[in-house]
């Protein structure tokens, strides 16, 4: 899936980059984006999907962008993409039930 490299970018950040406009931002909007990284995910509700944000989406994208975290905003093209691929797919609530999902997922935060 591409996705602006603006919006990585915001989500490693914790703040809106100054090309985004509102609907780049909204949960609607970042749906896709955890779904492409965690294909099969569920959660039940904003908290759930705010959960899934900060434990699983923000991990991954640091850890592959990592160079995203020392840009400065001038520097983000609003014009470019990023392509993002599957990380880990969850059979629904497996990356809040399951140890060997999360031990999958540790493992792939810390491999080179």
């Amino acid at each position: 899936m591409k996705c602006k490299q603006a919006v990585i970018w915001s989500l490693i950040h914790g703040k809106k980059h100054g090309s985004l406009n509102e609907k780049d931002v909204t949960i609607g909007a970042t749906i896709p984006l955890v779904s492409a990284l965690f294909p099969g995910i569920n959660y039940y509700s904003i908290p759930g999907f705010n959960q899934v944000m900060r434990d699983c989406v923000l991990p991954i994208l640091v850890k592959r962008f990592a160079h995203l975290q020392t840009i400065h905003a001038s520097k983000i093209d609003p014009r470019a993409t990023i392509e993002v691929v599957e990380a880990l797919p969850s059979k629904g609530y497996e990356w809040q039930d399951s140890r060997r999902w999360m031990a999958k997922f540790r493992k792939i935060l810390v491999s080179a």
